[in-house]
């Protein structure tokens, strides 16, 4: 699985559960631990953990599973940490406080894979 298609799985996966500010973020010139990091938030910490979960799931799918997991127990903020992509998912007051995007602003943002809708919700 390229990590193109990688992101267009996670980016998938969020919005499949309503994620939404969703940022990819290049930081492979800066970071020495990860090449991308995924920025979503949710509105509760209970959806905040269905991201993620619906993330791992899709993941799992295509042979990856993270190396790490934190932050489900309260879920303010839930980190997937799949080596060379670094996945966090927050609630809004969580990500202005810790202003990760702000941190890693040198890096490179990418563009989000079109949304796609299923044959089901055509509308005639």
């Amino acid at each position: 699985m390229t990590l193109d298609s990688r992101l267009a799985t996670v980016v998938d996966a969020a919005r499949s559960k309503k994620a939404f500010r969703i940022r990819l973020v290049d930081v492979k010139d800066i970071a020495s631990f990860t090449d991308t990091f995924a920025f979503m938030s949710g509105g509760s910490d209970r959806q905040n953990r269905a991201i993620a979960e619906a993330i791992e799931d899709a993941l799992k799918l295509a042979g990856e599973r993270p190396i790490s997991r934190e932050g489900e127990a309260n879920g303010n903020w839930v980190l997937l940490d799949y080596g060379n992509l670094v996945v966090h998912v927050m609630d809004e007051e969580t990500r202005r406080h810790y202003n990760l995007e702000g941190l890693w602003s040198a890096g490179r943002e990418l563009e989000l894979p079109a949304e796609t809708h299923p044959a089901s919700d055509a509308r005639p």
